[in-house]
């Protein structure tokens, strides 16, 4: 049994709290308000230059790759990171960027490399570069970053983005990572089999494996003693067909969702789209309300449900069966309305026009 006023004294002054508060202090420094200066004065001169813009979204396979290139903004110019990767100026490139918009990800960001991207920040006046931050809540050198080389800076995870909106006072929240496995066709295309397809009553839930996150992995090895279809993964899922994808999605009822830190993972999208139910933790609640999804669309587990898992699985099962079709369409329909790829990209590229008074 845990003494709570033994370890309450022990944590307030423990490395984990001192550590937080050394971040405080660092964050007060002049450093930072330099450079938030020269970001704001540089939004100042985009604004004032910039009346409309040509939009450019940089994608691979697994980022962006299956959006579509019109949208209500307009035609999309996609380009691969394997466009942006050559050395040096590159006049052509500097050329087909000026006077765009680009929207990428943290992680297309370091693909590319900060050295490459930075000397086509440096050298497009006209340009505005928007980032949507993939992991914001633990990489955090990386989301320094990418706060700094970007015009708009998009976290998509409710994280303490407190350095970052330091250094770069253009930050957009409430745009989570949507699902972006399957295409608006295809799932479109597809979407009239999810209400009849055979679904296992056992949770899904493949996942990597990280060493650094030890809660997280405890969490699935304790699962998987019940249900071998929660998981780590042997080999990369990205290498699947968007049908052999879907067809797994949707052969559960349940999905279940065991996040990095305090992240609301794609997983949970993905689940929502192809009609299943997600199963999150309860410290996931409050950020899940403030996107505004139903509340009976997902199921909250506590920790002790990780132990009785199979008790809290039944009922999970009870409750998608008692929604049935019509709670598998309601599901489908709101994630597709409001969370697939396609729709973040827009949400992305309204949100800066509004920063920038682009009409």
């Amino acid at each position: 049994m845990v003494n709570f006023s033994d370890v309450s004294l022990f944590l307030a002054q423990s490395p984990l709290a001192q550590h937080a508060l050394g971040v405080l202090n660092e964050v007060e420094s002049d450093l930072l308000f330099s450079i938030a200066c020269e970001k704001d004065k540089i939004f100042r001169e985009k604004k004032q230059a910039i009346k409309s813009v040509d939009i450019v979204v940089i994608a691979n396979n697994t980022n962006f790759g299956n959006i579509a290139t019109q949208n209500s903004f307009g035609p999309l110019k996609v380009m691969s990171t394997e466009d942006f990767k050559a050395t040096g100026s590159d006049t052509a490139l500097l050329e087909t960027l000026k006077n765009c918009l680009v929207i990428t990800t943290s992680n297309i960001f370091f693909e590319i490399g900060m050295a490459r991207l930075g000397l086509l920040y440096q050298n497009l006046p006209k340009t505005i570069f928007a980032i949507h931050d993939y992991d914001n809540h633990h990489l955090i050198n990386n989301n320094i970053q990418a706060a700094i080389f970007s015009d708009v800076y998009i976290p998509s995870h409710q994280s303490d983005n407190l350095i970052s909106s330091r250094m770069n006072p253009k930050i957009v929240g409430g745009i989570p990572c949507g699902t972006n496995q399957w295409s608006m066709e295809f799932v479109r295309n597809n979407a009239g089999g999810i209400t009849s397809c055979n679904r296992s009553s056992d949770p899904l839930g493949k996942y990597y494996f990280y060493e650094k996150f030890i809660h997280r992995n405890k969490a699935i090895s304790t699962l998987t003693q019940s249900y071998p279809s929660i998981s780590l993964l042997n080999n990369d899922f990205h290498s699947l067909t968007q049908n052999q994808k879907w067809t797994e999605w949707c052969s559960h009822k349940l999905h279940w969702i065991i996040p990095v830190l305090n992240d609301l993972p794609i997983r949970f999208f993905d689940a929502l789209i192809t009609g299943g139910m997600p199963l999150i933790p309860s410290g996931l609640i409050p950020f899940v309300k403030a996107l505004n999804i139903p509340e009976n669309f997902y199921i909250s587990y506590g920790p002790l449900d990780l132990i009785d898992s199979e008790e809290f699985v039944r009922k999970a099962n009870e409750l998608f069966d008692f929604h049935g079709a019509e709670g598998i369409k309601a599901r489908h329909e709101h994630a597709l309305k409001n969370f697939h790829v396609d729709i973040i990209i827009r949400k992305i590229i309204r949100s800066t026009f509004n920063i920038y008074g682009i009409k």
